[in-house]
């Protein structure tokens, strides 16, 4: 290691001076590498004026430009397909199933629920588990005039897991797992 005490302070800073000198010297010895070269006068020659007057000797190939022409925008065409394609297909929703309506709803056993006997034993306000969709446990709900809602409610609860039950004298469903309620 090198003790800067012996130097005297003069020779430490004529040190920097040297080093800024030296960097002002390499700056400009490379700006002449981007100064614009002058441009020479040029003289044509015979030979290339008899070659630009040609006309047929020296055409290009037309059927070959097409075909390097094809393979170019064939080759990006199925590139920004290849990438398209997925991005585009992220944003259409999935498929809900068939344009038929919903499906039958199942009691308990599996069997199609009736409408017209499930409507005779339910009281108005009913609100009854039948299987849904996917087997999973779904209200259905009688509307005073004795009807069914056009839609059931999942009794499945989002957070834990567990079957969500209806409670008639809070009017409310009140989640056991995590003690939500939610009103009617």
């Amino acid at each position: 290691s090198i003790n800067i005490n012996k130097f005297p302070r003069s020779f430490i800073k004529t040190k920097g001076i040297m080093k800024s000198f030296s960097v002002f010297i390499t700056i400009l010895a490379t700006a002449s590498a981007f100064a614009p070269t002058p441009i020479k006068n040029v003289q044509r020659n015979a030979v290339a004026l008899q070659m630009a007057n040609a006309d047929a000797e020296f055409y290009i190939d037309q059927e070959r430009r097409n075909v390097m022409n094809l393979i170019l925008v064939g080759s990006a065409g199925v590139t920004i397909a290849g990438l398209a394609i997925p991005f585009i297909a992220f944003f259409v929703p999935p498929g809900s199933g068939g344009g038929a309506g919903g499906s039958a709803a199942k009691d308990a056993l599996g069997n199609g629920i009736q409408l017209k006997d499930y409507l005779e034993t339910k009281p108005a306000g009913d609100r009854s588990l039948a299987q849904g969709l996917k087997g999973d446990a779904t209200y259905l709900i009688v509307k005073p005039d004795k009807t069914l809602e056009s839609y059931g409610l999942n009794a499945v609860c989002t957070h834990l897991g567990c079957v969500v039950p209806w409670s008639a004298p809070n009017n409310k469903f009140m989640c056991p797992c995590h003690g939500s309620q939610v009103r009617e």
